[in-house]
């Protein structure tokens, strides 16, 4: 049987305000409507670095010259340190509904020694927000 969690309730006077907040003032942000292609793989036992690297390293690159391709994110479940996610952002639908990267020869044979499996691989609408370069570079954010 699973533990219940308990709640701790603080009063609200008790609480005391953040000495910065951690959101972006709307005129310092620039909304974005980009498409997202996610795709999650299970690495085998002691190989999620290798995978991380490969798909930062080896992968992202191969996607640069693609048009409509944006940035790709590299995720790590922190529960599960075998799954790992793969979010590239694309400035079209259909480049991420038909762009399927994951599945090209080469991509494969790189990615075999390193997967157990390919677990989902789905497509979003992505409403972005993100600071601009101004306050990108005061935060260390980079712009792609």
């Amino acid at each position: 049987m699973i533990p219940r969690r308990t709640v701790r309730e603080a009063p609200i006077v008790s609480l005391q305000r953040a000495e910065q907040p951690m959101t972006i003032t709307f005129d310092d942000a620039v909304a974005i409507k980009l498409n997202a292609r996610v795709v999650e793989f299970v690495a085998k036992p002691e190989k999620t670095d290798e995978l991380r690297a490969l798909l930062y390293n080896a992968v992202t690159p191969l996607l640069r010259d693609r048009t409509g391709f944006i940035r790709s994110i590299v995720l790590t479940a922190l529960e599960e340190q075998r799954r790992v996610v793969v979010i590239t952002l694309w400035s079209t639908e259909e480049r991420t509904v038909h762009d399927t990267w994951e599945e090209e020869p080469l991509v494969r044979e790189l990615l075999l020694p390193l997967i157990d499996a390919w677990s989902r691989t789905r497509s979003y609408k992505v409403d972005l927000t993100e600071a601009t370069e101004a306050r990108s570079q005061e935060i260390s954010l980079p712009i792609c």
